[in-house]
């Protein structure tokens, strides 16, 4: 009797997003992040075409659309219009069901650091009509809109367990005074879900192996004119490593042979 390991791949988690207001998943749905990549960056090209300077935009770095297309982007679900004074918060919003409310300034703002509480005039907190569910043991990051620059707000990074805790509630950090409107469908935040999970870790000096690992990685990529990083990435999704499946194979036993059918 042999043992024979091949690879199989997880199946993959479910993440369940629902809304608490009938409707709101069809005009303002909650979208996966693919779909919600900043327009300034389709607009940049890869190469600098002059003669002065012939190199490759930051369009060619692999980490930056890797990290716009994980998870998914919560945008907000109404038009909201705010003024902000020194003394006074007010908001309004189109239907009494989309509400929102602020942080006092002794519960957050006073004790940002300096160079932050100057350039934020308030925390509002949206009471956000999405809740998810993810599988036992896996956690969301909540990630602000990194890329989007919006000058008006950014929200605040997090991690909840939603496995056991599925309602979400962003803290806006708002950049700005005065009265404004932040428009339905402007992406919130990014929510990226993780598996909760302990592990080990090493920090060293050069050595001949760390030194391999290294030149093997570098090779990966520099023995391409282009696209070497996102090569080696389908290659290894290919043969991914760490899920197995044993499967038992008995050499004693005799398998029946199906019989040739005779051509006429």
């Amino acid at each position: 009797m042999f043992n024979f390991t091949f690879w199989k791949q997880k199946e993959k988690p479910k993440i369940h997003w629902w809304s608490t207001i009938e409707g709101l998943e069809k005009v303002v749905p909650v979208l996966p992040a693919k779909e919600v990549i900043p327009d300034w960056w389709t607009r940049v090209e890869r190469m600098i075409n002059s003669k002065a300077d012939n190199k490759g935009t930051v369009r060619n770095c692999p980490a930056l659309p890797e990290y716009m297309s994980q998870g998914f982007v919560v945008p907000l679900w109404c038009d909201v219009h705010i003024n902000i004074e020194d003394d006074k918060f007010e908001w309004k919003s189109p239907e009494k069901c989309f509400s929102f409310s602020s942080h006092a300034d002794s519960q957050y703002r006073d004790w940002l650091p300096r160079h932050v509480k100057d350039n934020t005039s308030m925390v509002l907190k949206p009471n956000c009509p999405w809740r998810v569910k993810t599988p036992p043991g896996w956690s969301m990051w909540q990630l602000p809109m990194h890329y989007d620059f919006n000058p008006l707000f950014e929200v605040q990074p997090g991690i909840i367990w939603t496995d056991i805790h599925h309602e979400i509630n962003q803290q806006m950090l708002m950049k700005k005074f005065g009265q404004f409107t932040i428009k339905r469908g402007t992406p919130l935040a990014m929510y990226v879900p993780y598996e909760r999970k302990k592990y080990d870790f090493t920090i060293e000096g050069p050595n001949a192996e760390n030194a391999s690992w290294s030149n093997q990685s570098y090779m990966n990529v520099r023995t391409k004119f282009r696209g070497g990083y996102k090569l080696h990435q389908a290659e290894v999704k290919k043969c991914p490593m760490g899920h197995t499946a044993t499967k038992t194979i008995d050499s004693t036993k005799k398998t029946k042979r199906k019989p040739k059918k005779k051509k006429v």
